[in-house]
């Protein structure tokens, strides 16, 4: 199935509270520098007391909203696994921007994105691409990051790309979401 709201953050919202359903789980692991909009759960920062207290680094976001996040350093291969170990059985998404386009252009090294996967699938937990930045614009031709790096997560989020520039977003299990966004494609380029 996919969701369709008016956002990039509403997506990342969506796509959090669909994979702590999902997976009966409430943590979840985000990187330095990834951004996925302004939710309460989304606002703490590593690298400081704040993050290793589990506190808010917004002003108005009580820490009880920021008590299940978990922040690791982008391309760190060996912090995921240990925050894996920390909390057994509690974490439902790992969610981060495959390239991180918020606080600059940053690549994934080699193998990064396969180490996620294979560590999110060892222990039950879903991988979420926020696409809202990267989709569509990482290569000739439209692809995202799946296709550029032959990782494919078990939810994408997409932002205002898929409308144009308009207020819209997306989210959903990537085949599904690719498949509605070429049929929709054909249908523009045949008149309808």
């Amino acid at each position: 199935m996919v969701r369709f709201i008016n956002s990039g953050k509403e997506a990342c919202m969506g796509v959090l509270r669909l994979a702590r359903a999902f997976t009966g789980k409430e943590k979840l692991i985000m990187f330095d520098g990834c951004y996925q909009g302004h939710a309460d759960a989304f606002l703490v920062k590593d690298g400081s007391d704040v993050a290793t207290l589990c506190l808010p680094d917004s002003p108005g976001v009580s820490r009880a909203a920021t008590s299940e996040t978990l922040t690791v350093p982008f391309n760190d291969l060996y912090a995921v696994p240990g925050l894996f170990e920390t909390n057994k059985g509690e974490i439902a998404p790992v969610i981060l921007e495959p390239v991180v386009g918020n606080s600059g252009l940053i690549a994934p090294k080699p193998d990064f994105l396969e180490a996620i996967r294979r560590i999110t699938k060892e222990n039950n937990a879903l991988l979420i691409f926020d696409e809202v930045m990267t989709g569509f614009r990482l290569s000739y031709g439209g692809w995202w990051s799946s296709g550029v790096f032959g990782i494919t997560p078990d939810l994408t989020t997409l932002g205002k790309i898929i409308g144009g520039g308009l207020p819209s977003g997306a989210y959903g299990e990537e085949g599904r979401l690719w498949r509605w966004l070429s049929l929709l494609d054909q249908c523009n380029r045949l008149g309808r």
